[in-house]
């Protein structure tokens, strides 16, 4: 019942309601041995409720975190010092997902049809919107090297690209069942399906061409359980969470895309690195791998 009511929790958020069967199992790596570091579980004494997106901003050093329960955005330092929070009072509801890139701050939240902007310190700056005429229901996003914001659209199916001046530029993808992450790393864009029909991983160039699907669900050729998002890590390796198995990594090798499992972590090892329902990921410039683990209502860390 547990693991159930996991997984329809995961429905609410992707928007969709299907029946399926699933078993949680969690893998070990062949080689990658993540060491658990430490868990934070809120600001100071204020507890998570419900940990939902993550982003790390190498280039100041800081971790922010969204509560979808709380209605809240939390900023830490890399070590875990809570530094900064925001949301509740200021129109802030049922945040999902964050991204920054050199001082704005972009949210989407459930509910509303367009990318919320705002500066370091939760002022809201602009946002980012849909030409008229077309759906948007934000989800999961990410950033590239040059500040172009990466959204999972959930009500297209489909991956919509903005420039850092807030410009819409293209879709990624179409018609995408169950679309719930989008990871961007390089020239590739890694878009996340968990009940899409065959493959759940699909790699596009980010002119938006198609260049392979990999990886199913198990029952259906593959060994997934629920991947909800990813990440790029930055030597070029894929890190998908399934939050019935763990964290697990693809690498490419001679850059061709295919999906060669390499690693995969979650639930052997230390009692504080176990993960219960992992929902997302990111790194710091310093090799820290932060998760979001929503069950456990905890940011984890490994090294």
């Amino acid at each position: 019942m547990k693991t159930l009511r996991k997984i329809i929790e995961l429905f609410v958020f992707i928007g969709i309601f299907t029946t399926m069967s699933l078993t949680p199992c969690f893998a070990a790596g062949p080689s990658l041995s993540p060491r658990f570091r430490s868990s934070i579980n809120g600001f100071y004494n204020d507890l998570f409720e419900g940990p939902m997106g993550l982003f790390v901003d190498r280039s100041n050093n800081e971790v922010y975190v969204v509560d979808i329960e709380r209605g809240e955005v939390f900023i830490y330092d890399t070590s875990g010092t809570p530094l900064f929070r925001f949301g509740g009072a200021g129109g802030i509801a049922s945040p999902i997902d964050v991204a920054v890139y050199e001082g704005r701050l972009y949210l989407s939240e459930e509910g509303k049809a367009y990318v919320g902007v705002f500066d370091f310190r939760g002022m809201p700056a602009g946002k980012l919107s849909m030409p008229p005429g077309k759906e948007f229901l934000p989800g999961r996003m990410d950033v590239d090297e040059n500040g172009g914001v990466y959204v999972v659209n959930r009500a297209l199916g489909e991956c919509d690209v903005f420039d850092k001046g807030g410009g819409f530029l293209r879709a990624i993808g179409k018609d995408l069942f169950s679309l719930s992450g989008v990871a961007v790393g390089g020239d590739m864009v890694y878009l996340i399906t968990p009940f899409y029909t065959g493959n759940a991983i699909h790699a596009y160039r980010k002119s938006s061409e198609h260049v392979a699907s990999f990886e199913a669900i198990e029952g259906r050729g593959g060994t997934l359980g629920l991947p909800s998002s990813a990440k790029v890590d930055p030597g070029g390796n894929l890190w998908v969470v399934d939050s019935l198995k763990g964290i697990i990594i693809y690498g490419f090798d001679g850059g061709k895309i295919g999906g060669r499992k390499i690693g995969a972590f979650g639930q052997e090892g230390p009692s504080g690195g176990t993960l219960e329902f992992p929902v997302d990921i990111d790194f710091s410039s310093d090799g820290m791998i932060y998760i979001i683990d929503k069950e456990g209502k905890r940011l984890v860390v490994f090294k």
